[in-house]
């Protein structure tokens, strides 16, 4: 990335797909910084017209509303290469000077944390097209930290041409405090409560061995059917582990090569007789050249994730419905970002997702309709963040009354 030196105004590119926060701190978070992100595109798009017809005096009312806010508002060329203003909230949150940033643009990156860096470089730089939303640390001058959390997007002319790029940066430092006090909690309570869980199941499992004696039938399946509770717990336990992990950064990613169709097909099939039970039609289509498609990842994570994906699918569309599996190799201009990548895409034509809940899909406890079919509500929150974790992303689209499509788009070529 060359930037170059400019006028008055700052930022770049591209783009990380991550979900958003999870806590109701967070959530209010999240909201603020999406009124704020449709308010720096309506300053952003009213600037650009200002200047082309040359307003000046609408221009620096523009800048006055940039300076007034909190957060951090940067506009840059589409290149990134000319910084054409960063408002002074760049100061107070960075802690450089903004006459720095404009002799030096890079300047950008030598304040994010050196184990971040690498990360938010590739973000920003690598993946131009899209709107972008990338959470890393600060490291001021003087040794502070600050968590920031940056949403931006690309601005195009009356051609539909990217000739601008804006963002607004946010300092969450407090919120990540609360998340890594939740995170603590989560640790602390799931372990507290599987060992209980396991204790409980192993004595059942005792009792049904008969080491107590015979039981009759009826208190053999009672046995039964509180084992396949205390399972279902313990399956929810691991699954709001998993959410730590990947919050944290520490899922765990095992690549390996793999037939990524024939697993899409052993999935579905996994499905099929839930499917048939329903009078749902399970159709798996796949554009696999020589019968293979084979690349490096997780296995066992995309199994998960696609996992969650049908069985959505399957509980949520009417008897009688009809659900498509494909798997192909997508191209640059439809993937969300520049690269290689296969698209596994889980489409029905089931009821939709109303408008109102489409916003809160990847959040954890979130249910498309509480009273349609069981689940705990975080199966789409853990598939998104396996999916981040792979370098790949869970996408969505929805029609309320024509049914649903969501994408996993796993990367072709593995990355370290």
């Amino acid at each position: 990335m060359s930037f170059g030196k400019p006028p008055a105004w700052s930022m770049t590119e591209a783009s990380a797909f991550q979900p958003p926060p999870s806590s109701d701190a967070a959530t209010a978070t999240t909201d603020r910084s999406a009124d704020a992100l449709q308010t720096l595109k309506g300053v952003a798009q009213a600037l650009q017209e200002n200047l082309a017809r040359g307003y000046l005096e609408s221009e620096e009312q523009l800048r006055q509303i940039a300076e007034a806010t909190n957060d951090v508002v940067l506009l840059s060329d589409a290149n990134g290469g000319r910084v054409l203003f960063v408002n002074s909230a760049y100061e107070r949150i960075w802690g450089r000077s903004r006459g720095e940033l404009l002799d030096n643009p890079t300047a950008f990156f030598d304040g994010v944390h050196p184990d971040d860096r690498n990360r938010v470089r590739e973000t920003i730089v690598g993946r131009p097209r899209a709107e972008f939303d990338v959470e890393f640390r600060v490291l001021r001058p003087e040794g502070g930290i600050r968590w920031v959390w940056t949403r931006g997007f690309p601005v195009r002319n009356t051609d539909g041409v990217i000739y601008r790029v804006a963002s607004i940066t946010e300092d969450v430092t407090d919120r990540r405090q609360i998340v890594e006090s939740h995170q603590r909690l989560i640790r602390g309570f799931t372990h507290d409560v599987k060992n209980p869980l396991g204790a409980a199941d192993g004595y059942l499992s005792l009792l049904e061995t008969g080491v107590f004696g015979d039981m009759l039938p009826a208190q053999a399946e009672t046995i039964a059917r509180a084992r396949r509770s205390i399972h279902i717990a313990i399956d929810l336990v691991k699954q709001l582990l998993d959410i730590e992990r990947a919050e944290s950064g520490q899922m765990a990613v095992e690549r390996a090569p793999v037939d990524f169709c024939a697993l899409l097909h052993e999935i579905a099939e996994e499905f099929r007789g839930a499917a048939n039970a329903r009078g749902q039609h399970l159709e798996v289509l796949s554009a696999c050249r020589g019968g293979a498609l084979v690349i490096e990842t997780d296995v066992a994570r995309v199994r998960q994730i696609l996992a969650n994906l049908i069985s959505n699918a399957v509980k949520y569309t009417h008897a009688g419905g009809h659900i498509t599996i494909r798997a192909r190799p997508a191209s640059d201009a439809e993937a969300p970002w520049p690269g290689r990548w296969i698209a596994a895409a889980v489409t029905d034509n089931g009821p939709g997702i109303p408008l109102e809940k489409q916003r809160l899909l990847f959040r954890e406890f979130t249910r498309f309709d509480p009273g349609a079919a069981e689940g705990s509500g975080i199966g789409l929150a853990i598939s998104q963040r396996m999916a981040t974790a792979l370098g790949g992303a869970v996408t969505f689209s929805s029609e309320p009354g024509s049914g649903s499509t969501f994408t996993l788009w796993v990367p072709r070529d593995a990355k370290p």
